[in-house]
């Protein structure tokens, strides 16, 4: 049996190109002389699609369009991923429930659908508001062998009552065959292959993994789909294995297997190829291609104006460094030598004389000078301003370029640096940020990344000073305290206690700030939105 994974990227929402592409990877199999074209999760309205999945136009369009795919099949069999629906059952919000389902298309004629079972509803899933549970399981012979068919969560069955993969084999299935939308973090690829190869040394039989590619808005954030698709033998041997963030076709002939060796998984690698993923999926999908970033002479905005360059091109990034009297000559100097490195538009436009008017205006409002935090916040919010006037001059969007270690405990300030229509590292943590630059240590200048962090908003103000600890400490704390999930008592236990109340404090006292964030971009288990739902106030203490 020859067969291609199709590792694509499908938009939600664009039913009609979705499948204008899947017909061309089709007709692409049938001239490769393939037997099966698998495809992944929800191909046809796209894996995000989430409330338009409760229009009821929205479901038959995807179902027409699925008609029309059918008539490509002739003389092949191909899966792909949409969202079937029963008229006559009505759901408990009012309209026809709905699966999340695989089609098994075959010359011309459907021959079955098989429906996800397990569906997720943890982290940023919320599959149990659209889709109802697996109506029944089937086999389907491609070649004289018995496919056994699920979908994505539907491998990930730890946890749950039932376990699918075991289902399928005990029902005589001879391929195992997964569709999937499932979403990068760090080491997911690592995850996944382990996964499916406990499946293959359990169950012996070949194991067929076709996953999404590209970029989705989540609830509040941006999911990067890696790709990285996946064949391993009954033996264990990988057959094949689709790229990292790019559409692919993989071609596998399971008659004729032939090993091959796994490609690199380097995980600052694969971070910096899911921002830079994350960065032009998002432009793209909000009609824009120019971007504005504050420049300050810093390592997180110098990543950030890195990442852009490389996702959007460097004709479409415009850095602005805005100097107050506070700012230092070598922070104009490290902005404008980044710049000139990546070959981007570049201005320098002072903010002293907008603060000075601006402090005097809102001290006579005030009748006193503002206190020290307030003239910080001033300074931030009219860079902030900058930044968004030359945005909306110029069609563009503004990239913050706060990182998730400042996110956590509220260190950045609101209608400041946090404006903007994408936060490109907000999910990166501090160290992480130094481990990028030292992909693009050849542009970023080396007093970027060697001086002490500084937001430049007071007077020998250091990142040290006002935090109470370096980023070596500061980072693991919030980390397990976030991403861990640890109790307090567990981290006290490797940390001071000094350090781990007041960092859980701000944590707690900082989430109206992340409410009202830009949307980030999901590279790690535990991002901050929807997959962290935690009440902007509340009284529990850990």
């Amino acid at each position: 049996m020859k067969l291609e994974l199709a590792q694509i990227n499908t938009d939600p929402g664009c039913i009609e190109k979705n499948t204008q592409k899947i017909i061309s990877y089709i007709e692409q199999a049938k001239l490769n002389k393939s037997d099966l074209i698998v495809f992944p999760e929800l191909t046809i309205p796209g894996y995000m699609s989430m409330d338009l999945l409760l229009y009821s136009d929205y479901i038959s369009q995807n179902k027409e369009a699925l008609s029309r795919i059918v008539a490509a099949t002739e003389g092949i069999t191909a899966i792909v991923g949409f969202v079937d629906s029963d008229p006559n059952i009505i759901g408990p919000d009012g309209t026809p429930i709905r699966f999340n389902s695989a089609a098994i298309l075959q010359n011309g004629k459907i021959l079955g659908i098989e429906d996800k079972t397990l569906l997720p509803t943890y982290d940023v899933f919320y599959e149990t508001r659209y889709f109802s549970a697996n109506r029944s399981h089937k086999l389907y012979e491609v070649c004289g062998k018995k496919l056994g068919i699920e979908i994505c969560e539907d491998l990930w069955s730890n946890g749950y009552q039932k376990n699918v993969t075991s289902e399928l084999v005990e029902k005589g299935a001879d391929v195992l065959i997964n569709i999937s939308a499932s979403p990068f973090y760090l080491d997911k690829f690592n995850v996944r292959k382990n996964l499916i190869e406990r499946v293959v040394n359990t169950y012996k039989k070949p194991f067929i993994y076709t996953n999404l590619v590209g970029s989705q808005d989540g609830y509040d954030g941006q999911l990067v789909f890696d790709g990285q698709s996946i064949v391993l033998g009954a033996d264990g041997k990988l057959l094949g294995l689709g790229k990292a963030f790019e559409e692919d076709s993989v071609k596998v002939d399971l008659d004729n297997p032939k090993e091959i060796l796994p490609q690199n998984t380097d995980s600052i690698d694969q971070l910096n190829k899911a921002l830079v993923l994350g960065i032009k999926e998002y432009f793209r999908r909000s009609n824009f291609n120019k971007a504005f970033i504050g420049l300050s002479g810093g390592i997180d905005s110098a990543v950030v104006a890195a990442l852009a360059t490389q996702a959007l091109g460097k004709e479409n990034v415009t850095g602005i460094t805005m100097p107050s009297r506070i700012s230092s000559s070598g922070s104009v100097d490290d902005a404008r030598k980044l710049s000139e490195n990546l070959g981007i538009n570049f201005q320098i436009i002072p903010i002293e004389e907008t603060r000075k008017t601006l402090v005097g205006e809102i001290s006579q409002v005030l009748q006193k000078d503002p206190k020290d935090l307030t003239n910080q916040n001033i300074q931030a919010r009219i860079r902030g301003m900058i930044l968004m006037a030359q945005a909306n001059e110029e069609n563009a969007l503004v990239i913050s370029t706060g990182n998730k270690t400042e996110t956590a405990l509220g260190y950045c300030t609101l209608y400041g640096d946090m404006a903007g229509g994408l936060a490109a590292i907000s999910d990166v943590d501090k160290l992480k940020v130094y481990e990028l630059a030292n992909l693009y240590r050849k542009v970023i200048p080396r007093n970027s990344i060697i001086k002490e962090p500084s937001a430049e908003l007071s007077e020998n103000q250091t990142d040290e000073g006002s935090l109470g600890a370096d980023y070596d400490l500061i980072v693991p704390i919030v980390n397990r305290l976030i991403e861990d999930r640890a109790t307090i008592e567990e981290v006290l236990k490797e940390y001071p206690r000094p350090l781990v109340e007041k960092y859980w404090d701000l944590i707690i006292r900082n989430e109206h700030k992340r409410r009202q964030a830009a949307p980030g971009i999901k590279v790690t288990p535990k991002s901050f939105g929807i997959g962290r739902r935690i009440p902007i106030s509340h009284e529990f203490r850990r």
